[in-house]
């Protein structure tokens, strides 16, 4: 069976006063400040895409993304199993479904609507949007990837819904092998080294910097660091309230915003050793922001703004692209009206994800924390909820 992990300290409220909520194994579940970050971050990758130029770096950030995706999704996962209430891979996959696809949806439909109108030739359009609803835009972006569509940004939502295919699969046979905690981080670590070697082969291969930014199986050892994140959380939650560790912590991440700013992921090679860095820097980043101890990153990501676009960060990324590309396809744009541009483009996808947000996603989480009550104890059993 599984070890238990050590107890975790009880969190102290962030500087913005609101606590992070815990389970009654003082496990934490939501973190304010991970939720900001995201927010920004889905701020920064909109500026970048309205010009690459004023934050040629943004590219970096689907790193911390990842790492963010496999310590939550991990630490859900971890907590079932722990529990003793078992992983129903049904429900799993059921949850995620009605928190990714409802507000996805609302964007394709809508957006193809309006792109019917604003597009001479409907047909590449119409297919970017079912790979999109597929989730599995990404493998069209491997070779000869020369103009993104209207729903380009969906590479990202793509690697990540296959990550949740694959994952919960791995921690059922962790399980059903009754592999302890250690043995399980060693299978993980294991998985993390294999990517990083296949990434080197296919290097050395010769390919396109396109087919290592866009597959899962090269962008996999983001994560699974989260994931060994996530198991060893709790005793490094309790390091991390050192006053060095804090320290390190924090220089680390400083080191993760210098990558943001000055890393080259459009170079082949950014792949020999800056996403390595990226990936550990942005894992110290996510545990800082977790830590108990509270911090000016913190406190940055806590604040009222940060949480606010936090919440809507999905919408936020789900609309800014489709806005940005339906403007460009209205009338070209200069160099010199590109800040025009990202003042047009910022308040109408802000005011687009509060719509979505609160008529498409929260009437579904509603949904999922109903399901949620009702499986209180599912069977540990593949295709049962």
């Amino acid at each position: 069976m599984w070890h238990k992990c050590a107890p975790v300290v009880q969190p102290a409220p962030p500087p913005c006063g609101e606590r992070m909520t815990v389970s009654k194994n003082h496990s934490p579940v939501y973190f304010p400040a991970l939720d900001g970050v995201r927010g920004w971050m889905a701020l920064g990758v909109l500026v970048a895409h309205v010009h690459l130029a004023w934050f040629p770096g943004a590219m970096v950030l689907m790193e911390l993304f990842f790492v963010i995706s496999g310590f939550l999704i991990t630490s859900i996962v971890w907590r079932g199993v722990r529990s003793g209430a078992g992983l129903s891979l049904a429900l799993f996959w059921q949850r995620r479904l009605q928190r990714l696809v409802p507000a996805l949806v609302c964007v394709v439909v809508l957006c193809s609507a309006l792109a019917w109108w604003v597009v001479a030739d409907f047909g590449p359009v119409a297919q970017d949007a079912l790979q999109t609803l597929l989730y599995y835009s990404n493998f069209t972006k491997l070779h000869d990837y020369i103009y993104p569509g209207p729903f380009a940004q969906s590479w990202s939502l793509a690697v990540e819904e296959q990550f949740y295919l694959l994952w919960p699969v791995l921690f059922f046979i962790f399980h059903k092998g009754r592999m302890r905690r250690w043995q399980a981080a060693l299978v993980l670590l294991s998985l993390a080294f294999s990517c990083m070697a296949w990434r080197y082969h296919l290097i050395a291969q010769g390919v396109p910097w396109s087919r290592l930014y866009y597959a899962l199986d090269t962008r996999m050892d983001a994560f699974v660091v989260g994931g060994l994140l996530a198991l060893w959380y709790p005793r490094l939650s309790a390091w991390s309230q050192g006053r060095i560790a804090h320290a390190l912590l924090t220089l680390a991440s400083c080191a993760y915003l210098a990558l943001v700013l000055w890393g080259t992921p459009k170079v082949l090679a950014y792949f020999y050793w800056q996403q390595t860095a990226a990936v550990l820097t942005a894992t110290l980043l996510v545990l800082l922001l977790a830590s108990p101890r509270a911090g000016v990153f913190q406190w940055l990501c806590s604040q009222p703004l940060s949480k606010f676009l936090g919440r809507r960060c999905y919408s936020l990324y789900l609309w800014h692209w489709p806005v940005i590309w339906i403007l460009l396809m209205l009338r070209p744009w200069t160099e010199a009206e590109k800040p025009w541009l990202l003042a047009l483009v910022l308040p109408l996808t802000v005011l687009l994800s509060m719509g979505s947000y609160r008529w498409c996603e929260r009437p579904f989480m509603r949904q999922r924390r109903a399901l949620a009550q009702a499986a209180q104890a599912p069977a540990l059993a593949p295709g049962v909820a």
